[in-house]
Parts: C-alpha cells; sequence; structure tokens
C-alpha cells in the first residue's frame, strides 16, 4: 500500500466513524442497546462492503415506529474529500414514478383524472398509437410505451428539456406490445404521466410535486434536479472504469423529469416513508389501490402496482423501488403494516446496493430475510418453493388487508383442492414440467389466487387459535413452522372442515422437513452473511458438516453467485471459480449453480465449456430462473458492458440452441452479428425472427435499415 493511499484510507475510516455523520429524529422508540449493538455490526458490514464496491460514498436510514435513524459513510465529493452525510442530497432515478404516481392518484382522487381513461384525453398533442394507451396502463408498466431504445442518443443527452421536448424523444416510438398483455418498464411512460400532471393541475411538475407532496410531509431537501441551482450537499457522481473510479458522465435528467428527474435525501426520504405508512396524502382506499399488482391480460400478476413494487418479502407486505441512472443508485424499502421503512443512496453507478438494505433490514428487525432453502430432490424442491410463495403471500396479505382472501367456504375448498392437486408426487413424476407450470400459476389470478387463498386462510385460522403476536413470529420462524402448525390444528381441532386439510404425502414430507431445518438451521447458518471477506474454506467446511444428509437445508447459493459475479468483473476469474465450486459442492442438484459456472466460463473465453454447463443446468430444470431468457440476457448485458462481444454472442449462440423460437433472442444474436461484421448470419437471424412473427417491428427497422444501406 503507498503511502498516499495508506493516508486516504486512514481518513476514510476515520470519516466513516467521525462524530456528526448520524442523524436522528424522534423523541420515542428509541432503539435499545441490544438494537444499538445491531447498528454497531451494520456499520462494520458497511465498511467492508464499501471497501468491495470501491463504493465512494454511501448514506442510509430507516424508520421503525416514530424513530428514525440516518448516517453517512465515506465521502459526496471525492476529490474535495467531502464526507457524506444523513444530509447528503443524491439523485433519486426512478423512485421518482412513486412521487409521479402519488401526484397521479391525488388528481384522480380530486376528479380531475379517469384511471382507465385514454392518455391522449389529457395530453392531446401526444400521437396516438395502435391501440389505445390508459392512465392505469402507464402506471403498472403496461402500456407498451417503450423504455429506452437507444442509449447511445437517448442514455447520454447534455441539453435541458422541457416537457414536450422530453416527450418529443420517444412520442414517434411504436408501441412494443398491446397494452395490458406485457409488463414493460418504461421511463417514458412516466413522463408522459408526468405531462398528465401539468396539463391536468394547470401547474409545472415540479411545482405541483413540491406543493402537493414535499411541503405536506416537510420534504425540504428534495426537488427536481437541476444543474445550475445552488443544491446544498449536493454529492458527486462516480462510476468504475477499467477498475477505477472515475466521475460520471454529466446527463441532463431533464429528459427524464417525471420518470427519474428528482434530487434528494435519505433523511426525507424518511419523512416520505413516514406519510406513507401514516396514509397521508391520499385516501386509505386509494393508497391499497396503488399497492395492489396489477395483472396482465392473461392472468399473471406483475408484482408492480401504480408506480410501486408490491412483491411479498418472506411473510411482510412490502413496497418497494429502485433507482439507477448517471451518478446515482437509490432503494426506498417500505413494510406498511410495520410501519418499518429503509432508504440507501449511493454515488456510484451500478453498485448492487442489495447486500446493505437487506443487511439493515435484517439487524434491525432481527430476522432472516435473505436465506431460502434447497432440497437435493427436484420434487421436493418445487414442493417446498410452492409452500414458501403460499406462505409469503398468503400471510402478507392476511397481515396488510386483515382478512383472509376468500371467506367463501366453497371457494376455499376449491382452492385447497388446487394446492392438493398441484403438489402430488405421482404427477411431479409423471409430468414435472407440467405439473410446475400449474405450480407457478398458483400465486396468479389465472388459477383465481389459490395458493394465495390458501395461506391468508391458514394465517387467520393460526391466529383464530394462537394470537397476533404468533402470527408475527412466522415471520421469524418461517414456512415450515407455518405450515406444521396449521398442519397439527386441522388434524387435532374439532369439526375442522377437512377439505381445508393437506394430503398425507405433504402432512409427511413437513413433518420430516421440519425435523431436518432444526437440526441444520443452526445460530451459525442463521447469522451467516456472505460476503467478500467470508473465509469460503472455513465457510465450506461448516456447512457441509452441518447439511449433511438432510433433506432440507438453507441456501446461500444467490448470496455467493453475485460475489463471484463481481470477481469475474473484476478481473478475478480464480476467486470466483472457487466460490462457483463451493456452490456447486453444497447444491449439487440446482439449476443455478451449474447456470453460475456456465456463466462464468463463457465470461472467460471458454464457450463449449459453458455449453456442458447450462446442458447440465436445463437437464435438471429447464424451466428454472437461472435459465429464463430474461436472466440469460441480463448476463448478456453484463458482457456488453465490459465490452465482451465476442463472448456475449458465444453466449447468445448458446441461449439460441435452447430457445430456438426466441424472436428476441434472434434479433439480439442478430445485433451481435452485425457489431462482429458478420452482416449475412445477421441477416438470416433478422428474417428467421419475422418467419416466428411477421409483425416484429425490431426485425422490420432492422433488414430496412439494411436495405437502404446496400
Amino acid at each position: 500500500m503507498n503511502k498516499t493511499f495508506k493516508a486516504i484510507f486512514i481518513v476514510f475510516l476515520f470519516l466513516l466513524f467521525a462524530p456528526g455523520q448520524e442523524h436522528s429524529l424522534g423523541l420515542s422508540d428509541h432503539p435499545q442497546s441490544a438494537d444499538l449493538k445491531s447498528l454497531q455490526e451494520f456499520e462494520k458490514f458497511v465498511t467492508e462492503q464499501m471497501a468491495f464496491d470501491k463504493l465512494p460514498g454511501l448514506s442510509v436510514a430507516f424508520m421503525k415506529n416514530n424513530y428514525i435513524w440516518a448516517k453517512g459513510f465515506g465521502y459526496s465529493d471525492l476529490e474535495n474529500m467531502v464526507p457524506a452525510k444523513a444530509e447528503s442530497a443524491y439523485r433519486l432515478a426512478s423512485i421518482t414514478k412513486t412521487i409521479t404516481a402519488v401526484a397521479i392518484l391525488q388528481l384522480v382522487e380530486a376528479g380531475k383524472i379517469n384511471l382507465d381513461a385514454e392518455v391522449q384525453a389529457y395530453v392531446p398533442y401526444f400521437p396516438k398509437k395502435k391501440w389505445p394507451v390508459t392512465i392505469r396502463q402507464l402506471l403498472g408498466h403496461l402500456g407498451g410505451i417503450s423504455h429506452y431504445k437507444n442509449d447511445a442518443l437517448e442514455g447520454h443527452i447534455k441539453e435541458p428539456k422541457n416537457t414536450r421536448q422530453a416527450l418529443a424523444i420517444f412520442e414517434d416510438f411504436d408501441l412494443v406490445a398491446e397494452p395490458g398483455t406485457r409488463y414493460n418498464y418504461s421511463s417514458y411512460g412516466f413522463n408522459l404521466l408526468g405531462a398528465v400532471v401539468e396539463e391536468v393541475s394547470g401547474e409545472p411538475y415540479d411545482h405541483y410535486i413540491k406543493k402537493h407532496i414535499f411541503e405536506p410531509l416537510g420534504m425540504d431537501n428534495s426537488r427536481l434536479d437541476n444543474p445550475v441551482d445552488l443544491i446544498p450537499n449536493r454529492v458527486r457522481g462516480y462510476r468504475i472504469i477499467n477498475g477505477e473510479i472515475k466521475n460520471s458522465e454529466y446527463v441532463d435528467v431533464s429528459s427524464r423529469f417525471a420518470g427519474g428527474g428528482t434530487r434528494s435525501t435519505v433523511v426525507d426520504l424518511m419523512k416520505y416513508a413516514l406519510g406513507i405508512v401514516s396514509q397521508n396524502l391520499l385516501k386509505e382506499e386509494t393508497w391499497r389501490k396503488m399497492f395492489t399488482s396489477m395483472a396482465t391480460h392473461n392472468g399473471y400478476f406483475t408484482d408492480y402496482g401504480l408506480g410501486w413494487g408490491v412483491r411479498p418479502w418472506k411473510g411482510h407486505f412490502q413496497v418497494s423501488h429502485g433507482g439507477s441512472q448517471p451518478e446515482t443508485r437509490t432503494h426506498l424499502l417500505v413494510f406498511p403494516a410495520e410501519k418499518f421503512a429503509v432508504a440507501i443512496a449511493a454515488n456510484l453507478e451500478d453498485v448492487n446496493l442489495a447486500p446493505y438494505f437487506k443487511k439493515l433490514a435484517e439487524n434491525v428487525l432481527d430476522e432472516d430475510l435473505d436465506s431460502s432453502a434447497y432440497a437435493p430432490n427436484r420434487n421436493e424442491q418445487l414442493i417446498y418453493s410452492a409452500c414458501e410463495w403460499t406462505f409469503s403471500r398468503g400471510l402478507s396479505t392476511f397481515d396488510w388487508n386483515g382478512k383472509i382472501l376468500s371467506t367463501n367456504d366453497q371457494d376455499l375448498a376449491k382452492a385447497f383442492a388446487y394446492f392438493n392437486a398441484c403438489l402430488d408426487e405421482k404427477k411431479l413424476e409423471e409430468d414435472f414440467i407440467e405439473t410446475k407450470k400449474k405450480i407457478l400459476a398458483g400465486i396468479h389470478p389465472v388459477a383465481d389466487q389459490a395458493f394465495i387463498k390458501v395461506g391468508s386462510f391458514m394465517a387467520s385460522t393460526l391466529q383464530d387459535v394462537f394470537g397476533r403476536e404468533k402470527l408475527s413470529d412466522y415471520i421469524k420462524r418461517g414456512p415450515i413452522a407455518f405450515f406444521s402448525d396449521y398442519i397439527k390444528i386441522s388434524r387435532s381441532r374439532p369439526g375442522f372442515n377437512k377439505t381445508f386439510r393437506f394430503k398425507n404425502n405433504l402432512v409427511k414430507l413437513i413433518t420430516h422437513w421440519e425435523k431436518d431445518w432444526q437440526a441444520t438451521y443452526t445460530d451459525y447458518v442463521r447469522h451467516l452473511t456472505i460476503t467478500p471477506i467470508t473465509d469460503f474454506d472455513e465457510m465450506e467446511v461448516a456447512l457441509k458438516k452441518t447439511f449433511a444428509s438432510s433433506s432440507l437445508f438453507a441456501d446461500f447459493s444467490q448470496d455467493m453467485e453475485t460475489i463471484a459475479q463481481t470477481y469475474l468483473e473484476r478481473k478475478e476469474p480464480e476467486k470466483s471459480f472457487k466460490i462457483l465450486n463451493i456452490c456447486r459442492d453444497l447444491y449439487p442438484n440446482s439449476p443455478s449453480s451449474y447456470a453460475g459456472l456456465a456463466s462464468a466460463f463463457i465470461w472467460t473465453g471458454n464457450a463449449e465449456t459453458a455449453r456442458q454447463y447450462y446442458k447440465k443446468a436445463f437437464d435438471l430444470d429447464p424451466t428454472h430462473a437461472s435459465l429464463n431468457p430474461d436472466q440469460i440476457r441480463a448476463i448478456a448485458g453484463r458482457l456488453m458492458r465490459a465490452r465482451k462481444v465476442k463472448e456475449a454472442l458465444s453466449l447468445g449462440m448458446i441461449a439460441l440452441e435452447f430457445y430456438p423460437k426466441n424472436t428476441r433472442f434472434l434479433v439480439e444474436v442478430g445485433d451481435l452479428y452485425m457489431v462482429t461484421g458478420q452482416k449475412e448470419k445477421a441477416v438470416e437471424l433478422y428474417k428467421k425472427a419475422l418467419e416466428l412473427d411477421p409483425d416484429l417491428e425490431t426485425a422490420k427497422e432492422r433488414l430496412m435499415k439494411l436495405k437502404k444501406e446496400e
């Protein structure tokens, strides 16, 4: 370590824990000594994780009941050695979408907007499209509006844009799908909603949100970002280039004003969260509408409501939104029923904030929120997943709504019948893929939300017998305890409706799992947080000994694979392969273990070995989430950002072997052929995509452009 770096590092550590960096609000519900100890543990974790992430600055806050804690870590400005504070002002990026959604729904409550009206009813200058697009669809990313199409142009805008100019960027784009048929995340869709706010209210967007949202909640340090304004505690943004911290490229975010154009502090975000849990700004029924997942026309939830992500988390009802753009990465997480929230803002592009907000939530709530379970048997793994979804979705639904999803005995009997039929071991043996489809559908409207109805009824039954406090305890104890206690009640309680019982095969399996889980879910496992400084050799020995011969045990593969990917991007493949091999040894029948290794071999240029590992993963379960086309596409995106075009093309060719009729893959691999100068192969794939889908606009555009160039 050279002297200059050593001096900077010492100052960095000093400032992390320097007096004055911590910020507390509220006069009651102060942390007890145990809570303070957990915060100290979190701060130690942050120090280690920031060093690994090369993260210059971070501000963190949480709210629990009436107590708010916030603190800055590292630097808001590296060049001038300005420490990050609780009051540091970051670009919020897409958290802005939640603010736009609140504004729209305020105007709905005022009778000025109809959620199911076409957007042109309020913004008549926006061109009509092939299909009508409604306000409700825009709020849920179901309107078919494109996201950024050409990052080379749309991602690097330097000039400020007014509302008309911001909409002009995308107003001539075709819809990517018929509205209501496909979830397609779109910042442009929220820009269009920002225009609706202006046209309906008669106020500029920034004036409206200041007057109707920021001021009522006391969010004095929240505003639209503006490069020429003097903004107190403005942070500078950074990115990693070739392993080194560099200043972010300047991008004027007025071009995405209502989809990602605000700047704020984590303290103000806690005031925002307090307004949410206190149900200020909107009526209770409107908040509940906002926090209800929308669904596609074919009956599948999107896990996105009106401007918010609304996916349950380990039995908690949670709403959240992240943000990512030049200069920043942000995340806001709220558990409304528990009056708990976390806000995190960083000044490094593309940094993964999940380890930070998960760790803080776990420490404050004293819960294990990030571990799942692994069953060596494929069928049992799927059965466990079904139980976990039923537990998490059912409990969170009951907790948030205070009632079961269905009160009709006949309807509940139908839901239990569907659940029992899906988890029939004979059907899984006979047709695993088809039975898995039915299980995956169990939480969605297409299956009448059968699993959620079952889970919410179980929660209601457990509360009736054990009380509200014991019900909350299941969030810590998990799905096995939830099912086990319900089974005991259903089999011992006089007069219990037999149609609301589970089949014997599941009862036996839960009993077996409960024994193994109690034996393997030790204090060491419960408190294990896998970080870059984890001693993986020691961890492997401890976990192998604990998990030996068990039918169910904790699954840490996702965290291990995330760290391994980071090592790949840092050009330290030997560390990555070591972690991935440990992961495979611990979870030998997990498709994700082999998919992770396949990705690593692609990254290091060994396409043939990667193909073999992908084949192994597909043989285990071709429908596994790690093999989802979107997941493969995300890996290709990381390869392209690392300028590994050849490797991305290799991955695309492998993907087409497993998904030969995926038109998006055909077009995207064609694009990679174009980048590598292989025009004939690109044209072949574009034409094949059009054969499969004659209306595919992207393929038509590519071929038309090539024809003009001839």
